[in-house]
């Protein structure tokens, strides 16, 4: 699928019902993509801490339903371990009991977070129709909400995995599948054949319940602040194509190349293949008149050409570049030490403070602060 122009069609039963979902319940007619009023960020954090507290109520529930159905069963079925049928037959009814809960459980936790999800959007105004950048934020959203991972395909020409060496996105996925498929029942496993040999065993249960509340107020904490993130992205976007727009008329071809050449190498080094950045590349290459797939993707070759650039050059390729390293959230060490390259490039600063505090704003739908001005 292109994630410049993603087809419906082509995403998954439960991906296409997350979207289906999300435009029902966002209700937005016209987008009014603004920064949010401190009465929007309030209801914003109201609808992300009532999903962190329903998810631990349904944890709290659903660990001590399965502790109770664990302890009934260790009473009921003494025998258990005496014979392999007896024990097939009490792991039997303790799968199919756990997984019925379980289930229950995860289409509760889904429509919570679809639900808010779908509610922050429209305080912050977005409107999720089928046009091309609306469907990418609709779809975004919709992952993000389901704690599915974005496709790992190249953005408009640009690979962000193409330096990423094959075991470490095997490690990335391994670990990603084990975020949303841990279970505290796994946790409690491990529990068990730690204090085997205590006399607290058959409180292991009971004590799972804790696990079960913390786990899911961890995945569904997870999930909301993603999705906070591509929601406040739209915001930057449009506040850093407004200054772009503003100059783009002075840059001459090899400042604009320049420019999405440095975005190119940002998105590259996060290794990530996030919809935000999807938004932004589309923008800038429409805005810079660059055709999408014509850049060289070779950073070093054009870092030797920035410190001949003007100030003025300098000062928005700086911007783009911070931006882009915001838009998928906090930035990454990588990230950080690109943009420690370019200022010394440019004979600046990194400012590490400085950046923390646009993060932050941008969080909280502020778009790109103080670098909107030219």
């Amino acid at each position: 699928m292109d994630p410049a122009n993603p087809d419906i069609a082509e995403l998954n039963a439960i991906e296409r019902l997350g979207v289906k979902l999300l435009r029902k319940w966002n209700g937005v007619d016209q987008s009014r993509v603004e920064r949010w009023s401190p009465e929007q960020v309030e209801q914003i954090r109201h609808l992300e801490r009532w999903a962190i507290i329903l998810a631990v109520v349904s944890g709290t529930v659903s660990g001590a339903l399965i502790g109770a159905l664990e302890i009934g069963l260790n009473h009921a079925m003494p025998e258990r371990e005496e014979s392999w049928s007896a024990w097939l037959q009490y792991w039997g009814y303790f799968l199919g009991g756990a997984g019925l809960i379980s289930g229950v459980e995860i289409v509760l936790l889904y429509w919570v977070v679809l639900h808010r999800v779908a509610r922050i959007t429209a305080i912050a105004g977005l409107r999720l129709s089928e046009a091309q950048a609306e469907q990418v934020i609709a779809v975004g959203l919709s992952r993000s909400a389901l704690d599915i991972r974005d496709p790992q395909e190249p953005i408009l020409g640009i690979d962000p995995y193409a330096r990423t060496p094959r075991w470490k996105l095997i490690v990335y996925a391994v670990m990603y599948r084990l975020k949303i498929g841990a279970t505290s029942f796994v946790i409690r496993v491990l529990l068990r054949r730690v204090v085997a040999r205590v006399a607290v065993r058959s409180f292991i249960p009971l004590a799972a319940i804790a696990v079960y509340a913390v786990w899911n107020g961890l995945i569904i904490w997870w999930a909301m602040r993603a999705s906070r993130v591509r929601a406040a992205g739209p915001i930057a976007v449009q506040e850093l194509a407004e200054r772009v727009q503003a100059e783009a008329a002075d840059l001459d071809e090899d400042a604009r190349r320049l420019l999405l050449e440095a975005v190119a190498e940002c998105v590259v080094r996060s290794a990530s293949d996030h919809p935000n950045f999807v938004l932004v590349l589309a923008r800038l290459f429409e805005l810079l008149a660059i055709e999408p797939g014509s850049l060289e993707l070779d950073w070093p070759a054009y870092a030797a050409t920035l410190g001949d650039r003007s100030p003025r050059e300098q000062d928005l390729l700086l911007a783009v570049v911070t931006v882009t390293v915001l838009l998928d959230g906090k930035p990454s060490r990588g990230q950080r030490g690109f943009l420690e390259e370019l200022h010394q490039a440019c004979d600046r600063r990194l400012d590490a403070e400085a950046l923390e505090s646009l993060f932050e704003g941008f969080f909280h739908g502020q778009g790109i602060g103080h670098l909107r001005a030219s």
